[in-house]
């Protein structure tokens, strides 16, 4: 038992130590890396929200937006009951995002999958 307490304390403090270390950074995915070079892309961005149902959502969309003033960004679609937001960015737009690592977990193109 007490090897599993230790085990269990040694898991604890390097999960800590890992996330410590830019674990919650925002994944970009390389689509949008690519395509931002020839301007201007349509992305959903995924947001890290807080327990609090919609109005935590609304509260890190209106967050992310205020950030995001200033740069390329246009806004596209605010979702209700999703934590994204559907954005057209260009480059200094894709460097604040990455740079917002407490409320963005992912950016990614915007695009339509055939089924």
């Amino acid at each position: 038992m007490i090897r599993f307490s230790v085990a269990a304390m040694a898991l604890v403090a390097l999960a800590g130590a890992w996330s410590a270390s830019g674990a919650d950074d925002p994944v970009i995915d390389p689509d949008v890396r690519a395509a931002i070079r020839a301007g201007t892309v349509r992305v959903l961005v995924d947001l890290r929200v807080a327990a609090g149902g919609p109005s935590a959502i609304v509260s890190t969309q209106d967050e992310a937006l205020r950030r995001l003033a200033g740069s390329g960004a246009r806004l596209v679609r605010r979702f209700a009951t999703a934590p994204l937001l559907a954005l057209e960015i260009d480059a200094p737009a894709l460097a604040r995002l990455e740079a917002m690592r407490d409320i963005v977990a992912r950016v990614r193109v915007d695009r339509i999958t055939p089924l």
